[in-house]
């Protein structure tokens, strides 16, 4: 048993016993509820008929005991639907561990049936909506899609932390941290993977609550909402007050005590109607609410009783930079929703106004929240999506064989940062059986990788913007060890054209390269990752073009890796440049086809396998 899966195995057994003596307590309490109530029905029917009080009596017995099982039946499904959630989030960690695509997306289709439902859940669970084709590296590093970054790290469950990974993994500021902030996030991570119970109960509550969407009714109320005007309070206390004046004529002269009872009746009844439009936008926002505000309170309370020691994990699972404890915010808020509740029923609303200016009061608790609350709520959702990002972080340490934590560049220099020392660096979508590590290190310079077709160069370089990328979030990275800088990463890999825009590939490839040297002026360090530039153009214009590229990227806080099978490049920059070091993969040719090591070596290969794969399937 590999010990990265230990803990969930055992664990999936303990849920799966759970789930099966819980289904067999459903069973026997719906068998007594269908009894209790039949009983109940005809002792009631036999009572009436026959005139006997005690079987009226007992009727109502059995029938309160049928209210508790009710209870109890309803406590135990909730409890069911928890385990068989929290079952497909634990065995979603198996199958991350296992590096198992498939089962990942059959537990993000469970329970759907209908195509576009599927299609839906893919989608989601791949992350198409933050797919950008204009980044700097999204294609390149396969950030979203069924087999990608996001699909496989990503266990966030609110439409925040979502976009908060997101964010993470396209780089946006985080090139920029400091540090002190790459420390705290790592403390974070490394405390979060211990805690493999936390990040699973948390998940299944957060799952159960489906925010996937912007709560926009919650958040609008928050930054919109205000006070009840002093002058509605003032009429809401007058109208209860005057309820005074019918109990004492009660006493004095029942005729008028009843006549004046019919008149606040009726003042009610208008003043409710007249003020239902003016108590409308907390009302509506009443009714919008509840499940926003239920799933938050949820995830919050649960990130209550972690127990956190990390100083960045506490701060963020009290509400982040709000001036208010977010849990006790959300708390308030849930009271004066349950107040809200009580005008489900229309009837009993109906009632209620005319006795006591129920709108009023709810309307009241909505905009004292709103006061004293909502300015912080903003904060606060925010502080719960930068949590679950951290979450997402963890699972680089779940999901590898071997990962370790980065160690930093400690100078601000631009020109120090433009490092990186990977020892058995890993692309982490690589199967675990077939995944080869290699080592590389750059230094201000630009490594050129050769070798013959699939030989594994493009793989590597890929495997090297992950690896920046993933340090940059806090995370583990799945190396031996690493000591990187902190860089922008571009990148020009995936080029394809466009009929729509009438683009060729050239002509996208070249603006994916002038991106890169336009990006490398800011005077920021920057890593870049090329592969096989300008392929679509002849030899004379490719290799004049790659000199003149090397050349402008030629920064002191620039580093990089290019690949490519321009022998004719290559030789001119053994003379002409001073910054560039050589890289290659080589691989064996048998009777029976080609066997690829796909192992990094220092030096330069001039080997190419075009000729003999034509004549593999068939060419020449």
């Amino acid at each position: 048993m590999d010990n990265r899966s230990e803990f969930f195995e055992s664990n999936e057994k303990k849920i799966t016993s759970e789930i099966n003596e819980n289904g067999r307590k459903s069973m026997i309490l719906s068998v007594l509820r269908f009894f209790a109530f039949i009983t109940a029905a005809s002792a009631l029917i036999y009572g009436v008929v026959n005139n006997y009080t005690v079987t009226l009596i007992g009727s109502g017995l059995i029938f309160l005991a049928f209210i508790i099982i009710c209870l109890i039946h309803d406590k135990v499904r909730t409890r069911q639907e928890y385990l068989e959630k929290l079952f497909l989030v634990n065995s979603a960690y198996i199958a991350r561990i296992n590096g198992d695509f498939d089962t990942l997306i059959k537990i993000n289709n469970t329970g759907l049936k209908r195509r576009e439902e599927i299609e839906d859940a893919l989608s989601f669970f791949a992350g198409e909506e933050f797919f950008d084709p204009d980044h700097g590296y999204c294609v390149d590093l396969d950030l979203f899609g069924k087999k990608s970054l996001f699909s496989l790290y990503n266990v966030a469950q609110t439409v925040f932390g979502r976009k908060a990974f997101a964010r993470e993994l396209k780089g946006e500021g985080s090139n920029l941290r400091d540090l002190t902030e790459l420390k705290l996030r790592q403390e974070a991570v490394s405390e979060l993977e211990g805690k493999k119970e936390f990040l699973l109960e948390y998940q299944t509550v957060a799952s159960l609550g489906r925010l996937k969407n912007e709560p926009s009714a919650l958040l609008n109320f928050a930054s919109n909402g205000r006070k009840l005007p002093v002058g509605r309070l003032v009429w809401a206390v007058i109208q209860m007050l005057l309820w005074i004046i019918p109990v004492i004529l009660l006493f004095a002269d029942p005729m008028l005590a009843k006549l004046s009872a019919i008149l606040m009746l009726a003042v009610d009844l208008i003043s409710w109607a007249v003020n239902l439009k003016i108590n409308g936008e907390y009302l509506k926002a009443a009714s919008d609410m509840p499940r926003q505000v239920k799933v938050l309170y949820s995830c919050f309370a649960v990130l209550e009783k972690a127990g956190f020691t990390s100083p960045l994990l506490k701060k963020l699972a009290s509400g982040g930079d709000s001036s208010a404890n977010a849990l006790e915010s959300l708390k308030n808020l849930t009271r004066a929703l349950s107040f809200a509740a009580l005008r489900e029923q229309p009837l009993f609303c109906f009632i209620l106004n005319l006795i006591l200016p129920l709108d009023y009061y709810v309307s009241y608790l909505l905009g004292d929240w709103a006061g004293k609350y909502g300015k912080d709520l903003k904060a606060q959702t925010e502080s719960l999506g930068e949590l679950e990002a951290l979450m997402c972080a963890s699972q680089v340490g779940f999901a590898s064989e071997t990962a370790s934590f980065p160690q930093f560049v400690e100078s601000n220099e631009p020109s120090d940062n433009a490092f990186f020392k990977g020892e058995y660096i890993c692309h982490p979508l690589l199967s675990h059986d077939t995944a080869v590590s290699n080592s590389i290190e750059l230094d201000s310079d630009i490594a050129l990788i050769t070798g013959s077709n699939m030989s594994g160069k493009t793989t590597l370089i890929r495997t090297v913007g992950v690896c920046a990328l993933l340090a940059l979030t806090g995370a583990k990275v799945p190396c031996a060890s690493l000591m990187t800088g902190r860089m922008k990463i571009m990148s020009s890999m995936r080029i394809v054209d466009s009929l729509e825009e009438n683009m060729s590939t050239f002509k996208a490839e070249l603006i994916r390269i002038s991106k890169i040297i336009e990006q490398s002026k800011d005077n920021e360090a920057m890593l870049f990752l090329i592969d096989e530039i300008f392929r679509g153009t002849n030899s004379d214009d490719r290799t004049s073009g790659a000199l003149t590229v090397l050349d402008k990227l030629s920064l002191p806080y620039v580093t990089g890796l290019m690949t490519t099978h321009d022998y004719a490049m290559i030789d001119k920059t053994v003379d002409d440049f001073k910054n560039i070091v050589y890289y290659h993969f080589s691989e064996q040719y048998t009777d029976t086809g080609i066997v690829f090591d796909y192992i990094l070596s220092k030096g330069i290969s001039r080997e190419s396998n075009a000729k003999y794969l034509m004549k593999l399937v068939g060419i020449g």
